[in-house]
């Protein structure tokens, strides 16, 4: 009888630790506080550069003259390449097209409470 009753006091105590540990013992209304209202205005942070090409240009070549100031995979920059140049899918440069290459900006968020 003495197990019986050690078994279900540990019981208890573990279930009563297991409550207090993921529930918590003080009500979580206490810590809860009203959201500040904010009023944010997101500037985009995708930009393009308007370039001339000349004899010899390639892609890696622009990329790498008109670096991204955020950091973007080749594959990122060349999906929104092609979203901005369509016409360039399926040909490559002529000397004096002008083309936009995509780059990406530090995040720019401005708040106001």
């Amino acid at each position: 009888m003495r197990i019986f009753f050690s078994a279900v006091v540990i019981l208890i105590i573990a279930y009563m630790l297991k409550v207090d540990l993921l529930e918590g013992t003080i009500p979580l209304a206490a810590f809860y506080k009203e959201p500040i209202e904010e009023t944010c205005v997101e500037v985009p942070d995708i930009q393009t550069i308007v370039v001339r090409t000349i004899p010899g240009d390639t892609l890696q070549s622009l990329f790498a003259v008109y670096p991204s100031e955020e950091k973007m995979t080749f594959a990122e920059r060349l999906e929104l390449f092609y979203e901005l140049n369509p016409h360039l899918l399926k040909q490559s440069f002529k000397p004096g097209e002008t083309i936009q290459l995509p780059f990406r900006t530090k995040n720019a968020h401005s708040c106001t409470e």
